[in-house]
């Protein structure tokens, strides 16, 4: 089926080749454009503007073929036109530059030059410019690992891309936003973007684009472990971009083929590939994926017992890394080393790159946190200034029927007073008449009377709609109070937080500073303590982070509620796993009394999050030599599920501060662990979504016992969880 599919869509190539082949050259200039571009330079007596746009056009078009002498010309043609002062040649020629610098690796540079351009092509509103250049600083972001940043530019680009009905552009944005959930490990709508990237390019019959298409589907297929699909797919693309001028993309190919055979053990002719690859890569000066082929070649050898070469290769790339600050290959590479060397028995040198690997994913870690706690802020804040815009417009709005009101008013009175006036004259005319006519008479007074019904009509109305302001200004009074609660809500939720991270934090520094001090004297022992105790400390910021970050996600609207049929106990099985290990610290019996097989109806990472917190809690405030213990029972179609543990327990008093984001009740552990009391509180909003209640059960000195009831059906079979 595959076969046929690769075969249908080189076909639509083929087809497609006598018009989409020039199209395709377009992107890349042939060898007599180039030199009709550069005899255009060569000219002396040429008028700087025609001067500007052929350095800057000779500069788009050596991108693959020549990347410095692009740099070059671009750089040129950048001057020029500052000088000139063309801001459009001026974001040109930055675009050139910043794609250069991509193409060479640089991506800090890239990414200063297509800032510019960006802000240029927003002041003279050029949209389409605006929209390429988000698009190119996305796939920065994305091959330094900033994941989320990316996916904001894309899905920009995308959305931008739609409203001018540019196809074809957003075909490149879908492939773009599929390689980051390929990266983050959600392959599934990896290949969902991929796949409707191909289907656009396929029906606009985009050779290049179907090969970016078709390279990634390979990809997402590697990583599923699917080998000889994913070779099929690599082939097909490397076969496009053969007849290309884009050596980088060809060389990206080529790599992943390599890597391909590799993983199928097919070491000789992995080998050959990556060093092919290598000249590609070196013949464009492109020292990134040079660095990353080095890598692999690293890897291979190691596999073939070949360390010297394995060695030398490791340590090219982890040298250029280091000089064109990639930390990503950096730390693959130091992993590599570290494997090495212990297969060499060379301990202290594979010790001393475990460490280094360690310490640059804990610093790239820590970043990554700092990273998510500044996220969350802003969205509060973003979303409080919402709300006081609301509340602003809402207020301008009652302005504005308040002076429509008036309006109406004046316009009313001087109705009346018309009215008035041409009653009088009616009145006396009348009366002059009355001596001729008392039927004329009698007329005019029901013209009075339908006039007076009409004004006492009008009249009522009016004191209706002064009642709807008035019930509108009360509205919006409560509608004030309650913001102003939830705002103090979230600044005790906030400084609550705040203040449970600070301990954990202070901890580590305070053990960095002891062993930075007092390393050399500090005896095997007293190391492992310490490292003990920053391990538990870190562990602590994690799971408050963990659940800080999924609580926050559950207020916005971006965890959905997907319910599915799943084994509750494989998720307890999985979790007491988990957490054996922490048992084992504490001698405490952790027993699973579920010993069948019970199917649910539920959120399986939702009902994996539960578990989770309650057996963390449980051993968290259980004695050494204790037990936790894991129950299920069936009742009136639900599964209630209870964690027992015979720990400190919780007094009455403190169990109705439990569930409550005014208060985050929490104590110590047993053995001094703290807690911040935004796991339960997480795992009563997923219980809730669930369609589940939780309850408490607990005594002081005697244990506590947690439980939460979840569906076993889904809604069309029992009814109670669908109301």
């Amino acid at each position: 089926m595959l076969r046929y599919f690769l075969l249908t869509t080189l076909a639509v190539v083929v087809l497609c080749s006598c018009r989409e082949l020039m199209a395709f050259e377009t992107r890349q200039p042939s060898s007599p454009n180039v030199d009709s571009l550069l005899s255009v330079i060569r000219q002396r007596d040429i008028a700087d503007s025609l001067h500007m746009d052929a350095l800057i056009n000779l500069g788009f078009a050596l991108w693959s073929i020549d990347p410095k002498a692009s740099m070059d010309y671009s750089k040129q043609g950048l001057m020029l036109a500052r000088e000139l002062n063309y801001p459009r040649q001026i974001a040109r020629a930055n675009v050139s530059v910043g794609h250069v610098y991509w193409r060479l690796g640089n991506f800090n540079k890239s990414f200063d030059y297509l800032k510019e351009a960006r802000s240029i092509y927003k002041e003279i509103d050029n949209i389409y410019g605006y929209t390429r250049t988000g698009n190119h600083i996305g796939i920065l972001f994305a091959e330094q690992g900033h994941f989320d940043k990316a996916l904001e530019y894309y899905i920009e680009a995308l959305q931008m891309y739609e409203e001018m009905d540019s196809i074809a552009r957003s075909a490149s944005v879908l492939n773009n936003i599929g390689i980051v959930y390929m990266r983050q490990g959600d392959l599934d709508k990896a290949e969902e973007y991929h796949m409707r990237s191909l289907q656009i390019t396929k029906e606009i019959g985009n050779p290049v684009d179907i090969a970016y298409s078709l390279n990634n589907l390979g990809r997402v297929s590697q990583r599923r472990g699917n080998y000889k699909e994913a070779l099929e797919y690599q082939e097909a693309s490397r076969e496009i971009w053969a007849g290309s001028f884009e050596t980088r993309q060809l060389a990206n190919v080529k790599r992943d083929i390599g890597y391909l055979l590799f993983l199928m053990e097919d070491y000789t002719a992995a080998a050959e590939q990556m060093y092919k690859t290598l000249e590609l890569y070196e013949s464009i000066g492109d020292e990134w994926g040079a660095a990353k082929v080095f890598s692999d070649l690293g890897e291979l050898y190691t596999v073939l017992q070949d360390y010297q070469k394995a060695s030398a290769n490791l340590q090219k790339s982890l040298s250029i890394a280091m000089q064109g600050g990639i930390p990503v290959l950096v730390l693959e590479n130091y992993k590599k080393m570290s494997r090495l060397l212990g297969l060499q028995e060379n301990y202290s040198e594979a010790f001393h790159y475990q460490e280094l690997y360690l310490n640059l994913q804990d610093s790239l870690y820590t970043e990554e946190s700092r990273r998510r706690a500044i996220e969350i802020k802003l969205m509060y804040d973003r979303e409080r200034k919402e709300n006081e815009i609301q509340l602003l417009r809402k207020s301008n709005r009652i302005k504005e029927l308040n002076l429509e009101k008036q309006k109406q008013f004046r316009n009313f009175l001087i109705l009346v007073i018309f009215l008035i006036l041409a009653l009088l004259i009616l009145l006396y005319t009348r009366f002059l008449e009355m001596r001729k006519t008392n039927k004329v008479l009698e007329s005019q007074k029901e013209e009075i009377s339908r006039t007076n019904q009409q004004l006492q009509e009008l009249n009522a109305s009016l004191l209706t709609e002064k009642k709807k302001v008035e019930d509108l200004n009360e509205k919006l009074l409560v509608s004030e109070s309650n913001l102003i609660e939830i705002n103090r809500t979230k600044d005790k939720f906030f400084s609550i937080i705040s203040h449970d991270l600070r301990n954990p934090f202070a901890s580590i520094v305070s053990f960095s500073r002891i062993l930075k001090r007092d390393i050399d004297n500090l005896s095997k022992n007293e190391l492992k303590d310490l490292a003990k105790e920053l391990d538990r400390s870190v562990a602590n910021i994690n799971s408050l982070l963990e659940n800080l970050l999924q609580w926050s996600r559950s207020q916005t609207g971006q965890i959905k509620y997907q319910p599915a049929y799943f084994d509750l106990n494989e998720i307890v099985k999985e979790n007491v796993d988990l957490f054996s290990r922490a048992a084992d610290d504490k001698n405490i019996q952790i027993v699973n009394l579920l010993s069948v097989r019970m199917e649910v109806w539920g959120d399986v990472n939702m009902t994996d999050t539960i578990i989770r917190n309650l057996i963390s809690n449980a051993l968290k405030y259980t004695h050494p030599g204790g037990r936790v213990k894991i129950k299920a029972s069936k009742t009136n179609g639900y599964l209630e599920v209870s964690v027992h543990d015979d720990g400190v327990g919780i007094s009455v008093k403190d169990q109705k501060k439990l569930f409550r984001i005014d208060s985050l009740f929490s104590t110590y552990g047993t053995m001094d662990e703290k807690g911040s009391g935004l796991g339960l509180l997480l795992c009563n909003e997923f219980v809730h979504k669930q369609g589940g209640r939780m309850q408490v059960q607990s005594e002081e000195g005697k244990g506590s016992v947690f439980s939460f009831t979840i569906p076993q059906a889904a809604p069309e079979k029992n009814n109670a969880v669908g109301e």
